[in-house]
């Protein structure tokens, strides 16, 4: 047991005084002599020849074999267009993977640093992508089709002594993304970028709270966790299709309803309160008929503007649609009672009133009578007024000419009861949603596009910022 425990000691202290002996000259660049630095440069050279060289049989087109990592992180939101449906992207990738074709021994060949005293090696070299293989993975649902190392051939991976080759870049995608606008101008959508890999792919779950972008004027959004979809059955059979995945990474974007809420639901709330003056304004066909059609026609106006807002093919369909629609109706609505008030007074007393009108009419008139006659200050309108200097009781009961003036001022009743109501519950909801103006928004982890389509296989947390020490190298060799 004692000899196993002095071994175990003697292991540890002899991988120190190696560590010291041999670092990566990376850690000491700055303080190597011309003559140090023609050493290095001619190592290089070296093991460049020794992995890539005729020597070697490199051969690009092979595939080493090799699971590859994958992180995606969104930068900057540059751009969604709700209409078209279409997401610009600025994000950045951290792909590595394992390439035994390209490892070297570092310790067979190091340089001795003067001013430090210590003998460094080459434990990392930066090598151009158009040299090495590199894994198959380009965008699944593009607006325009991209391939992730298209067009990179000249930018470079770090390839560590053991074979692990890292890429670190920048990307800018345009992926389609199918609108929700059923809550505009609240409205949300579940977006995502989809890769495509050839190779089995270990994705980058978060292990923290998504982070909230607000750099945007006319968004908010953020990252979500990712997952993966399965693909048809490959006809190379269900083992080759295991290597064909889709790889999902969510975006929520949030619109910032502010001025939209402002432009679009103040106006529509003042129209709606200009409907109920309508039948304030005396019964004139001129007056009243010319003011309810010009608030027709701004309804409709209003109508194709927030049409132009949504896309066509929108579904569902957006409530706010239905709720102009339901005010273009209801302007409609007022613009035929006040056609038929005019018409109502303009009838003569030669024609009689129907039986069932005037029960109705009695019935509700018997009380307003007598209010009329006890106190004149009490009448609301011009045709009260006029009621009264003209009529007795029994001749507004009896049902002759002025009887059709009465049933005018009482249709009017009706449906000036009927529009404040409206108004009434349209004001209560202007009143929630501006409330909903200030709510803060908490970011979600979990998408509704990857509710049922959770991370699939072998899967772990990624070190990035020292990829030296890594903890998840040995999933991808």
């Amino acid at each position: 047991m004692e000899s196993k425990i002095q071994t175990f000691f003697l292991f540890v202290f002899a991988n120190q005084v190696w560590g010291n002996m041999y670092q990566d000259y990376q850690e000491e660049k700055f303080n190597f002599k011309l003559e140090e630095k023609r050493q290095l440069s001619n190592y290089s050279s070296l093991i460049r020849s020794a992995i890539l060289g005729p020597v070697s049989g490199y051969e690009i087109d092979d595939d080493p074999i090799t699971r590859v990592g994958f992180r995606f992180q969104v930068s900057r939101l540059q751009g969604f267009d709700e209409v078209a449906g279409e997401m610009k992207l600025i994000s950045s990738v951290f792909i590595f993977w394992s390439d035994f074709r390209l490892s070297w021994n570092p310790y067979s060949i190091s340089v001795y640093q003067e001013k430090t005293g210590s003998s460094f090696t080459i434990a990392f070299l930066e090598i151009m992508l158009k040299e090495i293989w590199k894994p198959h993975i380009s965008l699944f649902n593009p607006v325009i089709a991209m391939d992730i190392f298209k067009e990179r051939e000249y930018e470079k991976a770090i390839v560590h002594e053991e074979g692990f080759v890292y890429y670190d870049g920048l990307l800018k995608t345009e992926t389609f993304c199918q609108p929700n606008l059923k809550n505009f101008p609240f409205d949300e959508h579940d977006c995502s970028v989809q890769f495509i890999a050839t190779s089995t792919v270990i994705t980058n779950i978060m292990n923290k709270k998504p982070k909230l972008f607000d750099d945007n004027a006319k968004w908010i959004y953020y990252q979500q966790d990712p997952c993966d979809l399965d693909l048809a059955p490959s006809r190379y059979g269900a083992q080759q299709n295991k290597e064909r995945r889709i790889i999902v990474f969510p975006i929520k974007i949030i619109r910032r309803p502010s001025f939209l809420f402002v432009n679009i639901a103040v106006p529509l709330l003042v129209l709606s309160v200009l409907n109920t003056v309508v039948y304030f304004i005396p019964a004139v066909p001129q007056d009243r008929l010319s003011f309810s059609i010009a608030l027709l026609l701004s309804f409709t106006v209003y109508l194709i503007y927030v049409a132009e807002l949504i896309p066509e093919t929108s579904n569902p369909v957006p409530l706010i649609i239905y709720f102009l629609v339901f005010q273009f109706l209801l302007s409609a609505f007022i613009t035929c009672t006040s056609f038929v008030t005019a018409l109502l007074n303009q009838k003569n007393g030669e024609m009689s009133i129907p039986q069932t009108i005037s029960r109705i009419l009695r019935g509700f008139r018997k009380k307003r009578v007598r209010g009329v006659k006890q106190d004149d200050t009490k009448m609301k309108t011009i045709e009260e007024q006029d009621l009264k200097n003209e009529l007795s009781e029994e001749s507004i009961l009896d049902g002759n000419y002025i009887a059709w003036r009465s049933i005018s001022l009482f249709f009017d009743k009706v449906c000036l009861t009927v529009i404040v109501l409206v108004l009434v519950l349209e004001i209560i909801s202007f009143v929630y949603l501006a409330s909903q103006l200030t709510a803060a928004e908490e970011p979600i982890s979990k998408s509704n596009i990857c509710q049922e389509n959770p991370v699939n296989g072998i899967s772990s947390f990624f070190c990035v910022d020292n990829v030296t020490e890594c903890i998840a190298l040995d999933l991808i060799r």
